[in-house]
């Protein structure tokens, strides 16, 4: 409204200094150079508005995807005059999608003190974000005229961790391979090698408080032990380019990050050790917390661009991980040779559990070219025959509702 404001009136002036000329009146005369003397001091008010001013953006270094995020923005006048109100508007990046943006509250900035305005959204997808520009705008005190003036500032970045997404999914028996072992108590073995030190949790038994720590934190904490089981699981993502079907935050990579997130932490919690091949080198956790936190930063970073397959990932996982030990293998696209390695990894006592993703349940309409879809019962059966434990991992009506309608 406030540029309909000012075009209206530049218009008028224009208007009437035509009408001035046609008819020779003084008076109009007189009314459009007054009328042109106001669009002019408001224009320079407007941009004086926008001018010399430094600005200091605060954003947290990491949230979750959903987790409302509020950032913070100072801005100081570095010269000394009155200003209009105005508006600091956040350049953030395209590829960070987001929702609930709250609109930045109008301030009127000052030269000895700094005056701070603030807005608010959801991020809805994973990754690692930056960027470094700020858009100020600014009006005359008669709101006629708007103009804007894009300031860089340091660098913002905000990591965006995914959101578990509960799934229900039926693990291999105990016999031999673990997993289902440290199901069997929602707290690690008592006795055994310790793992370190944690806050207590309801149910946690008394018995395990460690009080040294919770004397001189000021909070209970308890000692964490190893699991008797041994329980080992591997998570490996199909990351070859093109494997990655749907559109924006409703993509079979982020709902395979969401699952993968709460089934780790679920094992963590069990007991088991949890591991990322090809996507982490180590880990320098000392508790079961600490490791959370890492596989949250590392899955924010999974990205299908990748030239190998996923079967090529799995083959150099030989000798790398223990005897026994269960590997996830998240699956979107039918990989050909995923049976045969398969079979190979069943050599060395290491259990494959692929999981598999219907492409149907992510693919727009738009697309015209299905893709090879893991969840043909032959591909299946062939996974089966293999040795390995396939399982159609089931998308929740919540977790569809995401896409919208595909």
């Amino acid at each position: 409204m406030r540029g309909y404001a000012g075009l209206a009136m530049g218009t008028a002036s224009a208007f009437l200094a035509i009408m001035a000329i046609l008819i020779g009146s003084t008076a109009l005369f007189y009314i459009t150079t007054a009328l042109i003397a106001i669009l002019i001091t408001c224009r320079l008010q407007a941009r004086l508005a926008v001018r010399r001013l430094r600005l200091i953006r605060i954003a947290p270094e990491s949230a979750q995807v959903g987790e409302m995020v509020t950032v913070e923005i100072e801005v100081w006048s570095e010269v000394k005059m009155p200003r209009p109100l105005i508006t600091v508007q956040d350049g953030l990046p395209p590829k960070l999608l987001i929702a609930d943006r709250s609109p930045s509250l109008p301030i009127a900035p000052a030269f000895d003190m700094p005056i701070r305005t603030q807005y608010r959204f959801r991020p809805q997808r994973r990754g690692r974000y930056r960027w470094n520009r700020l858009i100020v705008e600014g009006t005359d005190a008669l709101g006629l005229v708007t103009f804007r003036q894009v300031y860089e500032t340091s660098p913002a970045e905000i990591l965006v961790l995914p959101r578990p997404i509960p799934v229900v999914i039926d693990l291999p028996t105990a016999a031999g391979w673990g997993i289902t072992e440290a199901e069997s108590g929602r707290t690690r073995g008592a006795g055994l090698e310790p793992w370190g030190i944690r806050p207590y949790t309801y149910g946690d038994s008394l018995r395990q408080v460690h009080w040294r720590s919770t004397a001189r934190t000021g909070n209970l904490m308890v000692k964490e032990f190893e699991a008797g089981s041994q329980a080992a699981a591997a998570f490996v993502f199909q990351r070859t380019q093109g494997s990655e079907i749907g559109e924006g935050v409703f993509t079979t990579l982020e709902v395979m990050c969401g699952h993968i997130a709460f089934l780790a932490e679920t094992f963590l919690n069990q007991g088991a050790h949890v591991t990322l091949p090809g996507l982490e080198d180590y880990s320098v956790a000392r508790n079961s917390s600490e490791r959370i936190e890492e596989i949250y930063q590392t899955l924010a970073l999974v990205q299908a661009d990748r030239t190998t397959t996923v079967s090529d990932e799995l083959i150099g996982l030989v000798g790398t991980l223990p005897p026994g030990s269960v590997i996830f293998v998240l699956v979107s696209v039918i990989d050909d040779l995923l049976p045969d390695t398969v079979a190979r990894l069943a050599a060395y006592q290491m259990r494959v559990v692929p999981l598999l993703y219907d492409t149907l349940v992510f693919q727009p309409k738009t697309d015209k070219q299905a893709p090879r879809n893991s969840v043909d019962s032959n591909y299946v059966e062939a996974l089966r025959a293999a040795g390995g434990t396939p399982v159609v991992v089931p998308i929740s009506a919540q977790v569809r509702s995401i896409g919208g309608d595909n």
